[in-house]
């Protein structure tokens, strides 16, 4: 059975942060956005019943990679770099995808980076998938919203077991 999930990037949410469980789909939710984007960008056509999308100049990623053993930086400090490059290039057009970022630290630390991740993006202005376990960065939107200025307004988005997404 196809699974249909609408996304709109629009005044009510640009930002979303996307929970569920594990297995859910919560990563293969986020690589068909971006290859909902690649191919329409290419002039190709999308697995979509209906679609309205815009260009961007850039499509960012952060998914975590293997273990690597010989890293100077750790594996905290590799993420950190490979998100720093996310930052140094894109733009309020550009699409960041990100998933489980800084899974690599504990929870608490996790939460607290991704927090500052996130309000990064809402200034910057830039449409944002974060699939993350952080069930209390999602219960954080709202907050994060009303603390920070920016175009990106963020929003919860809960993956509920492999069928259906529901916007909280």
């Amino acid at each position: 059975t196809i699974v249909t999930n609408d996304l709109d990037f629009d005044d009510d949410g640009r930002v979303f942060i996307l929970t569920g469980p594990n297995r859910g789909g919560k990563t293969t939710y986020t690589v068909a956005v971006g290859l909902a984007q690649v191919l329409f960008q290419a002039g190709l056509y999308i697995p979509a019943r209906s679609a309205k999308l815009s260009p961007v100049d850039g499509i960012y990623t952060h998914f975590a990679t293997a273990e690597n053993p010989h890293l100077e930086t750790g594996r905290l400090g590799e993420e950190s770099i490979r998100l720093n490059t996310v930052f140094q290039f894109a733009t309020r057009h550009s699409l960041i995808l990100l998933n489980e970022t800084f899974a690599s630290t504990s929870a608490v630390e996790s939460l607290h980076l991704t927090r500052d991740v996130v309000r990064v993006i809402r200034l910057m202005g830039a449409r944002c998938v974060f699939a993350t376990h952080l069930h209390e960065l999602a219960a954080d939107c709202e907050r994060i919203n009303n603390e920070v200025e920016g175009d990106s307004k963020l929003i919860s988005m809960e993956i509920d077991h492999f069928t259906d997404f529901a916007i909280t």
